[in-house]
């Protein structure tokens, strides 16, 4: 029996890496483009945003921005991983980025983990991990509470290139209902003047009129401001951020 217990003891530490390395990757997209939507959360306009900003800051940068969506880890054979470790391996996996300009930028979602990962190249250093995390928890993750993954993806893509860039980070895109909500309280806002302009009331009720008046300023002026080829042999390890919804 002892021998039988360290047969099998010797038998399972030979097949541990093999378990440990049979998690999957999706394939590389072709040159033109810059995401892989294995979950199917991206629509065509937010695809053509995709690859019209990574191409750009790209060519213009040097620096390779790629979006993965996932169905779940499990469906890649990563139940035992983090999506920090898959995010990780996927990225050493693809090569992101340059040995000589380790500066990738990947953005992975797993729809059914209910989790996203900003990995960011080694060449980062860790010195982006406040900007990662203002652009997940600021632009990714309130859409994607939403249920929105089209715009959650593009923000953060957005964000992401602001970051790359050095420039200040964008605001979010309002929902469709922001709108609508903004004008319906203007109307109200004119008819309540007219009202009390028609009843002579005084006091707090011109106050009150101030005091919305404000409020509608601020909330328009918070909505108002707001070529393929980057695989070298890039590794991960320059920070990031993670989010979940």
């Amino acid at each position: 029996m002892k021998h039988i217990v360290s047969a099998l003891a010797s038998l399972f530490l030979l097949l541990a890496p093999l378990g440990a390395s049979a998690i999957t990757f999706p394939d590389k997209p072709p040159s033109e483009h810059y995401y892989v939507d294995g979950a199917g959360l991206i629509n065509q306009a937010t695809g053509e945003r995709i690859d019209a900003t990574a191409s750009a800051l790209l060519s213009e940068e040097q620096v390779p921005l790629y979006v993965v969506t996932i169905a779940s880890l499990s469906s890649q054979d990563a139940i035992t991983h983090t999506i920090e470790e898959y995010a990780a391996a996927l990225f050493d996996h693809w090569g992101i980025g340059w040995q000589d300009r380790n500066y990738g930028i990947l953005l992975l979602i797993s729809e059914g983990d209910r989790k996203a990962r900003i990995e960011l190249g080694k060449d980062w250093g860790g010195q982006h991990d406040y900007e990662a995390e203002q652009v997940m928890d600021e632009l990714i993750v309130p859409a994607f509470k939403r249920g929105d993954f089209p715009t959650g993806i593009a923000d953060g893509v957005r964000g992401l290139n602001a970051m790359a860039r050095g420039l200040g980070l964008p605001k979010a895109t309002a929902p469709w209902y922001f709108w609508p909500l903004v004008i319906g309280g203007l109307i109200g806002f004119v008819l309540l003047i007219i009202n009390l302009f028609k009843t002579g009331r005084k006091g707090w009720a011109w106050a009150l009129i101030v005091a919305f008046g404000l409020l509608l300023f601020f909330i328009l002026r918070n909505a108002g401001s707001g070529s393929g080829g980057g695989f070298g042999g890039g590794s991960s390890g320059g920070g990031g951020a993670t989010g979940s919804w």
